[in-house]
């Protein structure tokens, strides 16, 4: 049987789409109900209250009518978190892109995902606040791959369990190996003393205690290969956001990174 609710609920637009003439669909990440599309008419005239959330990232309180099945229905909005510099940085929208992709991507519609939500609405803030949005990017997808149904142990050795020291991904044990058992994954993936630090970093630290983050060019780009290997293995989806963030990222030159690393979880 159908049910239609009336609510108030939290809410991030993932995505826009144009439909017929002069409609448009929405879908809207919301933290009660899941991911959901909805439908606005005549989205067009100038007296319609809702064409100001006909963006993607942004985040608000919105009030309207959630059906089970179908389009769902917007009534009003309010709290709006408008994401002015975010869309009008090209990296920020970018990497902003691809954090929606990968949400929308990682479960399906109707499932309510607390956890998920709160990680993608803190990370958009981040992105928001000026915070470098390929690190911000990073953690977003190093913390979603449980819900790709994937869950590598970046803590400590699969081996031993040493949690300190250089360590190394092995596909073999779904996991980080410490030095010393090196030996034991001849195939182990390489990974550089500096990406593997900051993987296995990224992989446990909240948004709320992430400050302001000013990385190598070098080090930004072996943290990239390191996760586009796990996520060709173990995921294997290919978006177009990623695609464009991969050619943007091939005029960055690193001639020009001769700034200090430097981390900050104040």
């Amino acid at each position: 049987m159908r049910k239609d609710h009336y609510a108030r609920f939290d809410g991030i637009v993932l995505f826009t789409r144009k439909y017929k003439e002069k409609d448009l669909l929405i879908k809207i990440f919301t933290k009660e109900f899941g991911k959901r599309m909805f439908f606005i008419k005549n989205i067009q005239r100038q007296n319609n209250g809702l064409r100001e959330i006909a963006f993607p990232y942004m985040r608000a309180s919105f009030v309207g009518t959630i059906n089970d099945k179908g389009f769902s229905f917007l009534n009003d909005t309010d709290d709006v978190l408008f994401p002015k510099a975010t869309i009008s940085n090209i990296q920020a929208n970018a990497y902003a892109a691809y954090m929606t992709g990968l949400t929308d991507a990682a479960f399906e519609d109707f499932i309510e995902e607390d956890k998920v939500f709160n990680l993608l609405w803190q990370g958009l803030g981040k992105i928001e606040a000026g915070v470098d949005p390929s690190v911000v990017a990073n953690i977003f997808e190093i913390q979603l791959l449980p819900k790709f149904g994937v869950g590598p142990n970046f803590r400590s050795c699969a081996i031993c369990g040493r949690d300190q020291g250089r360590f190394d991904y092995s596909m073999q044990y779904a996991g980080v190996l410490c030095e010393q058992h090196f030996h034991m994954d001849d195939r182990r993936l390489h990974w550089s003393p500096r990406a593997s630090h900051f993987i296995r970093l990224f992989s446990q630290i909240p948004y709320d205690k992430l400050g302001q983050v000013d990385l190598q060019a070098t080090t930004k780009t072996e943290i990239r290969q390191a996760l586009d290997d796990l996520y060709e293995e173990y995921v294997g989806i290919h978006l177009k956001s990623k695609h464009f963030i991969s050619q943007m990222e091939t005029f960055v030159n690193p001639l020009d990174d001769k700034r200090e690393k430097k981390y900050d979880n104040s």
